[in-house]
């Protein structure tokens, strides 16, 4: 039987069915191909070595060092947990040493699961999985694919002294010698950037977008009962932000803006979806700027849930450092919202300014607030513009059994 050896720090990050599909997208698309399915993974939770779900044969070990975390597993991250410390030092430096503990660990629980359960090929997911999977690899001779899940690295290129402090895992994980790298086209970097700045072979750099759950999301509810079910104000303007509260995703630049919209077009309401350290801090800001009331932080929800937010809103907003056309922005389009978002890395590639979005220079962020307004105040517009949105967006993405099954023919094809 066909097998393949998965190292990664998680499999949901939230929970089962909460937080990024992305990781299990690749193992249920294993599956489907007919491979079985090994995942090395990390835990601290006591007696914890095997388990088995959906399918998936999860080998856990223990890493030495995992400081600053509660409990954590597959469907409990640490990376996530310990992300929520508001001290950067500590922060880095508890990244650096689970890094360290993690890379060691996994190679050593990877290497047993890798006689016992021969490979046809390893599969290391990220800066964490990576090392030790191209370890594993190389010692048993057994082909070797890395994914890395976009990456914001092109920031530090012209400082290599700060990007090997910085980013000195992430250059690893680019770096390491694998039949093909494989990474998420979420416009944070292109194949140009890979083969140019960091000398990666073209030929070895699949760049390839996320998969959707199209259906789901093209097939809601109306705007009405989905506002009905989130007990929503069913006539006011409702402006949505999804992802994890972190800091280079600035969740606050859409709170400062929003003391301008209100103070014309009061009823206007906005709802934040996803959770992480600067949670507490977001909510404290919207006091100070007295829009609580207007505000409402509803943190992870389950998967069937979300596009019940997406068809229950009319505008999405994204004001990310890098790039602005994640999963989340990809599934507003579909679910026909026009998108407000800042002009960085390759958003331009998915959301044209004028035709299904907006978009705002990196270095103009007072034009947020008047951009949003613009779309408050013009339903039409917005009717446009999201119409557009849908239709691009449901011609340009494939669903996430299309997306995975094509990578796994491209392994395949280079196996």
């Amino acid at each position: 039987m066909k097998s393949v050896l998965v190292i990664t720090p998680f499999i949901w990050e939230g929970g089962p069915w909460r937080g990024k599909r992305t990781v299990y997208a690749i193992l249920e698309g294993f599956q489907r191909a007919g491979y079985q399915v090994h995942v090395v993974t990390a835990t601290n939770r006591l007696g914890l070595y095997e388990d088995v779900w959906e399918g998936l044969h999860i080998h856990y070990f223990h890493p030495a060092v995992a400081p600053g975390a509660g409990k954590f597993d597959a469907f409990n991250s640490f990376l996530t947990q310990i992300s929520r410390d508001q001290n950067t030092g500590r922060r880095h430096l508890s990244f650096r040493l689970f890094w360290l503990s993690f890379v060691w660990g996994a190679a050593q629980r990877a290497g047993e699961i890798a006689l016992a359960h021969p490979p046809t090929f390893l599969y290391g997911i990220n800066n964490l999985g990576i090392p030790p999977a191209w370890w594993v690899a190389r010692k048993n001779r057994i082909p070797f694919f890395a994914r890395i899940m976009g990456s914001p690295i092109m920031q530090w290129i012209d400082s290599p002294i700060k990007l090997y402090i910085v980013r000195f895992d992430e250059l690893l994980a680019f770096k390491l010698p694998s039949q093909a790298i494989i990474v998420t086209d979420d416009g944070t970097i292109s194949t140009t950037d890979i083969h140019d700045y960091l000398g990666i072979p073209r030929e070895r750099i699949w760049l390839l977008r996320n998969g959707i759950d199209k259906s789901i999301f093209q097939q809601g509810p109306s705007r009405e009962e989905a506002r009905k079910m989130l007990e929503l104000p069913l006539n006011a303007p409702i402006l949505l932000w999804v992802s994890q509260l972190v800091n280079w995703k600035h969740p606050e630049r859409l709170l400062q803006a929003l003391p301008v919209i209100l103070s014309q077009y009061p009823e206007t309401f906005t709802v934040i979806l996803g959770d992480g350290p600067l949670r507490s801090q977001l909510e404290s800001l919207s006091q100070e700027l007295g829009i609580a009331h207007s505000v409402r932080f509803d943190g992870f929800v389950a998967r069937e849930k979300l596009p019940v937010y997406f068809h229950a809103a009319d505008i999405f907003t994204a004001f990310y450092d890098y790039a602005n056309i994640g999963n989340s922005t990809l599934e507003a389009m579909l679910c026909g919202l026009p998108v407000v978002a800042l002009d960085n890395g390759h958003t331009a590639d998915v959301v044209h300014h004028g035709e299904n979005g907006f978009l705002i220079p990196p270095d103009q962020l007072d034009r947020i607030a008047q951009t949003l307004l613009c779309l408050v105040q013009d339903t039409s517009l917005r009717r446009r513009l999201g119409q557009e949105a849908a239709q691009r967006a449901g011609t340009m993405l494939l669903t996430w059994e299309e997306r995975i099954d094509k990578e796994i023919a491209m392994i395949e094809a280079a196996l």
